[in-house]
């Protein structure tokens, strides 16, 4: 579970969204290739997979502090604030939001990937060099203005370089009412602080 949560906070950062669709997110974290489905729609999204067995979905509604992080196969779903270290571990989102409140955003060009126009741009931190200049590059994100979603990003915060997500194989997808609520029958409890 630890190991999942780990991949979750490094692989992907989402921007609130314009349109409503799944696509599969293949990422490499730690040498190792995943893949994800995501669901994104202007009610909130949704990640879903299944790692060694293990499934799992993470849930945020857009507007909320809180993430939700169901175990189908246990039947359990855990909440917690979204500025919850653990929380961010599962929210992309949450996470993306914590370095950016504390960095700076800079468009560096314009890139085709998977066949959709990007913006390419890359988040700084906000500690400056002796010349006043931002002195960490955080992140590379690819976005999009159809999908206001990084279709491609890359996590520099490790300093390895080895943290790449992508996106493929986007397809419209209309959410049903229980898309973003726990399951009926779930046990809910606090999600732990770190």
């Amino acid at each position: 579970m630890k190991k999942i949560i780990y991949m979750l906070m490094l692989s992907i950062l989402v921007l609130p969204l314009s349109a409503q669709f799944s696509a599969k997110m293949f990422f490499t974290s730690m040498g190792k290739e995943h893949v994800f489905t995501v669901y994104s729609s202007d009610a909130g999204y949704r990640y879903e997979f299944n790692e060694e067995g293990q499934e799992g979905v993470i849930i945020v509604k857009l507007g909320s502090s809180e993430v939700i992080m169901l175990m189908p196969q246990q039947k359990m779903a855990m909440k917690g604030s979204s500025e919850n270290p653990m929380s961010m571990g599962n929210d992309p989102v949450g996470s993306y939001e914590y370095f950016k409140k504390n960095g700076t955003l800079k468009e560096v060009g314009t890139e085709t990937i998977n066949g959709i126009d990007c913006i390419k741009s890359e988040l700084w931190n906000e500690n400056s060099n002796e010349y006043g200049q931002a002195n960490q590059k955080m992140f590379t994100i690819w976005t999009s203005d159809k999908y206001n979603f990084p279709i491609k990003m890359i996590n520099h915060i490790d300093g390895s370089g080895g943290l790449v997500m992508e996106l493929k194989e986007i397809q419209p997808w209309t959410p049903n009412a229980q898309s973003f609520e726990i399951p009926e029958g779930y046990q809910v409890m606090d999600m732990p602080k770190m």
